[in-house]
């Protein structure tokens, strides 16, 4: 059986050094069932021991899109791998991974380097929790594809296009693996409606304990699902949509600062200003002839 792939190392340079997020290599692999595994030669930094594993001075995503194997890590322990799985490789971390001899896989990968990239990566992801289920993507595939293809053609400038290409895939992932942990249609629609009655009601108090009430279910938990959903706690959530409304009263209408404010909720015209310049960087009456 042979084994298809290709794979691209790329050095690093003093201008890609700036960007403190640089790819460093790439590729792909079709390891068919019965095939040596790691295929090819390697680099020594890059060698996978049999017994030991390996320990890189970078980080890295592998996609797996066909077949079945195993990951090690000496944060993590053995764990199972299949294909729609994406695993992280930290680095200073001991790692080892192959496929399942019956079975092969296919893989897809991209290495990067850079202050940017390690904050990144411990930032949102955990080497504790290396395996991400995402399941079949093509818009993901197509990044790691894209970037080998960029790579491989080596035209003017692909460099920091792989990187943003790579940041891209973070992202991607991150959003992915909130939404497997905590998107449902019933969240979903707890959130929506949530939304929907903040902007029906921007202009008078909500007690969302009591709203939460009304929808079957405890503050804490619906406060927790709202955030994670929109990014924001739901007092702030409303707080923000009464400050994207007095800005459009502001730059859209000729009212006086009394009747915007009670239009947002505020009936205190001194505690809005206040507000407003500590959430905008400048007072309602500076906005509105900045923008006007």
């Amino acid at each position: 059986m042979t084994t298809d792939g290709f794979v691209k190392y790329i050095p690093l340079s003093d201008e890609t050094a700036k960007w403190e997020l640089a790819v460093t290599n790439c590729g792909w692999t079709h390891v068919p069932p019965d095939s040596p595994y790691p295929p090819g030669e390697h680099p020594d930094a890059y060698s996978i021991h049999a017994n030991t594993g390996r320990i890189l001075e970078e980080e890295q995503i592998v996609y797996i899109t066909r077949g079945k194997g195993t990951f090690w890590s000496e944060d993590t322990g053995s764990l199972n791998i299949q294909a729609g799985n994406i695993f992280l490789l930290f680095s200073s971390i001991r790692h080892s991974y192959q496929p399942n001899p019956t079975t092969g896989w296919d893989e897809h990968w991209i290495g990067f380097t850079g202050d940017y990239a390690k904050r990144l990566m411990s930032r949102f992801f955990s080497s504790r929790k290396p395996v991400l289920s995402i399941g079949n993507h093509p818009d993901l595939l197509n990044l790691f594809i894209d970037i080998s293809t960029l790579a491989g053609r080596e035209t003017f400038g692909y460099r920091p296009i792989v990187a943003a290409k790579t940041l891209e895939i973070m992202a991607r992932l991150n959003a992915l693996a909130k939404q497997s942990g905590v998107r449902s249609d019933e969240k979903e629609k707890i959130v929506r409606d949530t939304c929907c009655h903040i902007l029906e009601a921007i202009n008078t108090p909500i007690d969302f304990k009591k709203y939460a009430e009304g929808v079957g279910i405890s503050y804490s938990s619906f406060r927790r699902i709202f955030k994670e959903h929109t990014g924001l706690p739901p007092n702030q959530y409303l707080l923000e949509m009464r400050i994207q409304k007095a800005k459009g009263l502001l730059v859209n209408t000729d009212l006086k600062l009394q009747p915007i404010g009670e239009a947002c909720g505020f009936d205190n015209v001194n505690y809005f200003s206040r507000l407003f310049k500590d959430r905008t960087g400048c007072p309602p009456r500076q906005y509105r002839k900045s923008i006007r």
